[in-house]
């Protein structure tokens, strides 16, 4: 018997240690990448600016933005000279250049600023006056439309489905293809919104609206599920309770049953809005991948959004497009991070 403890013992102690092992495995390649990302996206929130008064044309950007302080016109450098000042990489500069780039250096005529046009510019061909705002409005009116189509579609689907739908041969056959196609590769989604939207409807192509009508095709079988979930776990006897006492089966769903089912209801929600956010496949399958210098002010506009605008950048040979890339990618990770957070919130503030 003691021997046979002994070795359940090791057995555990290994299975504990293989875990922890495991964990700081993930840890560390997650913590690597990350860092990766850091390393070359942080330089996108700064630009080199050059003193007008040089007079080094040479170095300017040809579409050079203008800033005046301290007396001195400051102007946007060209991405080589961008590129060079901050990490050092010549690419396609001269000998000749590198060392006047280190003469306006001594004389204090070229410095590095906060890059604020990365987050109030759209598309450019130019990397260093590209941003990402058409892209963010781009994702808030893809999401917005994705969230009132799905949210009351799925919702609502949930609700009949667990609390009225009879249990019958049919009802189980969709219960088991909804289930089927929130495995489903998210590409597929696109090729239906292409057929169905645009090919059948005739909506216009690159907009938030055919995006976001995808995306809500894609995201309503998972907020069916999480939402049906969320009211498998509400309590009978707080049901047959309400109907004891005379409220009719209405009263209880929306007085009791929903209330009691909505933070795991809002989590559903909103980590499938995430999911949504942080798609490409389906939105490059209805040409959303075009290139959009402007903003949209309406959801009929050609729009972009950020992970296609990142999956632009990266297959952009140029150099400035690569810290370009990374700086988006750490925006879209700080935004879905944002919506992860308010579903724990939302989460925490229903259940108290």
């Amino acid at each position: 018997m003691r021997t046979t403890l002994k070795k359940r013992h090791r057995r555990e102690t290994l299975f504990r240690y293989l875990g922890l092992f495991s964990l700081l495995l993930a840890l560390t390649f997650l913590g690597g990448i990350f860092a990766n990302i850091v390393y070359k996206g942080y330089p996108a929130f700064f630009r080199t600016e050059i003193a007008a008064s040089s007079g080094r044309s040479d170095l300017f950007n040809a579409h050079s933005i203008y800033h005046k302080n301290e007396d001195l016109e400051w102007i946007t450098a060209s991405s080589d000279v961008d590129m060079y000042y901050k990490n050092g990489q010549a690419g396609k500069l001269s000998t000749q250049k590198i060392q006047d780039i280190q003469i306006l250096k001594k004389q204090g005529q070229i410095r590095l600023v906060l890059n604020t046009a990365f987050f109030t510019h759209s598309d450019s061909r130019e990397p260093e006056l590209a941003g990402i705002w058409g892209g963010l409005v781009g994702s808030l009116f893809t999401l917005a439309v994705t969230f009132l189509t799905a949210f009351p579609l799925g919702v609502g689907t949930a609700i009949y489905l667990e609390e009225f739908a009879p249990k019958n041969r049919f009802t189980h056959w969709i219960e088991a293809n909804i289930n089927n196609l929130a495995a489903v590769p998210s590409i597929l989604f696109g090729l239906l919104g292409l057929v169905f939207f645009i090919h059948f409807m005739g909506l216009p192509r690159p907009s938030a609206l055919v995006g976001g009508l995808t995306l809500a095709l894609m995201s309503l079988p998972v907020i069916v599920v999480s939402t049906r979930a969320a009211l498998s776990t509400v309590p009978s006897t707080l049901k047959e309770a309400a109907l004891g006492l005379g409220a009719t089966p209405l009263q209880v769903l929306f007085h009791h049953v929903v209330p009691t089912a909505l933070p795991g209801i809002m989590t559903g929600v909103i980590l499938s809005l995430a999911r949504a956010l942080g798609e490409t496949a389906p939105l490059l399958m209805i040409g959303m991948v075009a290139f959009i210098g402007t903003s949209p002010s309406s959801i009929l506009d050609p729009a972009t959004v950020l992970p296609v605008q990142i999956f632009n950048w990266s297959r952009s040979p140029e150099m400035g497009c690569v810290e370009n890339t990374s700086g988006a990618i750490l925006v879209l990770l700080m935004v879905l991070a944002f919506l992860n957070g308010c579903a724990v919130l939302i989460r925490k503030r229903f259940e108290t």
